[in-house]
């Protein structure tokens, strides 16, 4: 009884439940949320980038055709049509919304993604200052 009891603890700690909405990374991740318009193709990310994007605790997500992400996550189609709507509206190309920790749009750039600016946006928060000097 008790190996069966300790496995169900285990399944359940291994089996989280996947993000449904953009506040379940609230305080977690920075999210850049990227609002592709025209061809369909994913970023391509070298190790480095990927490396810098998992340093700084961000989550991002490619809104095109589907949704592409570095993250497990569970959307609705409403929900996606939703964030559309309120990140996206009156765009006129692609653009791309950095979200802070604490949920709040510290950014947002009618342009192909700028990762560069993306970093150096962060590096400046007092947040991020704070997890260089403690690390």
């Amino acid at each position: 009884m008790e190996i069966l009891f300790s496995l169900f603890l285990i399944v359940s700690v291994w089996i989280q439940d996947k993000p449904k909405s953009i506040e379940d990374f609230q305080w977690k991740n920075r999210l850049v949320l990227y609002f592709q318009t025209g061809v369909n193709s994913n970023l391509s990310l070298t190790d480095s980038l990927e490396h810098e994007i998992q340093e700084r605790k961000i989550v991002y997500m490619i809104f095109n055709d589907s949704l592409f992400s570095n993250n497990d996550i569970d959307f609705s189609e409403d929900y996606i049509k939703s964030l559309h709507k309120k990140y996206a509206m009156g765009a006129k190309g692609s653009c791309w919304v950095l979200i802070g920790l604490d949920g709040g749009v510290k950014m947002r750039r009618e342009e192909p993604i700028d990762w560069k600016l993306i970093f150096g946006t962060i590096d400046a928060m007092p947040m991020r200052q704070s997890e260089i000097r403690n690390k």
